[in-house]
């Protein structure tokens, strides 16, 4: 209930419902399932990473993918600067060992080196500042733990475009840039791509395009009759897949940083 969610760091004591504005993902809209699931397979693939450990998750917005991790940490921590998420997050997802924080990611007053894994899902591409923000996780990151992002691939996200197609994005990268950006602050990094797989890859073959850019454009009527009733519902994160290339066809890039030891 309203009056158990703690709001004493808040701005305010009570906010509306999240709102659907394409700035971040929710679970449990019919339209937005494609979007949900494909980011719920990045965080799937984290769990064996998380086993055990303390994690970060920075940008954590609605909080299902901090919620998940949980269920396999030791500890899990998410972390936003939308009030608004974090008092749902509060509300909606209840662990002993499950806390989300107010806070701004680029100083976040967390002691160093006090996570084992720290990551940030389709978060980068929002920031104006990408390499001070990896600072701080890398700041917080003990010695010899994961940092992992994941960034959509702007090739498939905003084709032909100078400028991001989503107004919500500052910067978007390709493969070969992204894997750059990974190594400036990781002497030991690799990037893997998240790709359709089932349901989503049959539809690749058989519409001739990528669903992700066809979901964008539907046509009325197949959106209304088809897409919308019986063909995003069907979606899961069974219908997409972690592999290590070709890294220029993925929809998501999966970036991992290991922190060197001293």
């Amino acid at each position: 209930m309203d009056e158990e969610v703690d709001t004493s760091d808040l701005p305010q004591d009570h906010y509306p419902p999240l709102a659907l504005t394409g700035e971040r993902t929710l679970p449990g809209v019919r339209e937005e399932n494609y979007w949900f699931q494909r980011h719920l397979a990045a965080y799937r693939f984290l769990l064996p990473y998380a086993a055990g450990r303390r994690i970060l998750d920075l940008g954590c917005g609605e909080g299902y993918g901090t919620d998940l991790l949980a269920s396999s940490a030791r500890e899990a921590v998410g972390v936003d600067l939308a009030p608004e998420a974090v008092y749902h997050a509060r509300r909606t997802y209840r662990r002993p060992n499950l806390r989300f924080l107010y806070r701004d990611i680029y100083d976040l007053g967390l002691e160093d080196c006090s996570f084992d894994l720290v990551c940030s899902l389709q978060v980068v591409e929002h920031l104006h500042h990408p390499d001070r923000f990896m600072q701080e996780a890398r700041r917080v990151l003990r010695p010899g733990g994961l940092c992992v992002i994941t960034t959509p691939n702007r090739l498939l996200i905003s084709p032909g475009r100078a400028t991001p197609l989503n107004p919500f994005h500052i910067r978007e990268y390709d493969h070969r840039e992204f894997c750059d950006f990974m190594r400036r602050h990781f002497t030991r990094s690799e990037v893997k791509g998240v790709f359709h797989a089932r349901l989503l890859r049959l539809h690749d073959r058989l519409s001739g395009r990528n669903f992700s850019q066809w979901c964008l454009e539907f046509p009325q009527c197949l959106e209304r009759y088809f897409y919308r009733p019986l063909f995003l519902p069907l979606l899961s994160t069974r219908d997409f897949a972690v592999r290590d290339r070709p890294l220029e066809e993925a929809l998501d890039f999966i970036g991992l940083g290991w922190k060197e030891m001293p």
